[in-house]
């Protein structure tokens, strides 16, 4: 081993913050409810909240075939792997979501949405063992999927803070 300064030249690891118990997350995004501008929810906000539960090490948004190029780059740049659904975005929602709860490393799922169609996929992820928390915003924040998770959050939007000024 070199030396510098003295001492053993040394490869230090960066250990993330893990806050609630260290937990393995991953998160799954339904862009086309969530990323809209009349919502104007933020995936790095999204990814900041989550980190209470745990460490996300899985993080995808699911678009549709339609999704301008901008939109997928911004997604890119804020560490989300994009899907892009050539069919119906709920199945490959739903997939990108099946995935994530077969996966043994993972702890937790974190369902970005706010549709109640999403509500088997919350019962299916605890028959496996995972914590659910749902992201989502309002308007129309399902309060079936709300109840269904173990934990959810309301990210703030660009129409509710429209309505407080």
């Amino acid at each position: 081993m070199s030396e510098s300064g003295g001492g053993p030249l040394r490869v230090l690891r960066r250990v993330g913050r893990r806050r609630g118990g260290g937990k393995k997350i991953a998160v799954v995004v339904d862009g086309p409810n969530m990323l809209r501008r009349d919502v104007g929810v933020d995936l790095e906000e999204i990814s900041e909240r989550l980190q209470r539960f745990g460490s996300c090490r899985i993080k995808v948004v699911v678009l549709d075939k339609k999704a301008p190029e901008k939109l997928v780059e911004a997604v890119v740049n804020a560490g989300y792997k994009t899907v892009i659904s050539p069919g119906k975005v709920e199945v490959d929602f739903s997939i990108a979501a099946m995935e994530a709860i077969g996966d043994k490393k993972i702890d937790a799922i974190a369902l970005v949405t706010r549709s109640a169609a999403y509500v088997s996929l919350v019962y299916k992820a605890k028959e496996a063992g995972k914590e659910v928390i749902v992201v989502g915003a309002e308007p129309g924040f399902s309060v079936a999927l709300k109840k269904a998770a173990d934990s959810y959050l309301v990210l703030p939007t660009e129409s509710a803070q429209a309505v407080r000024k």
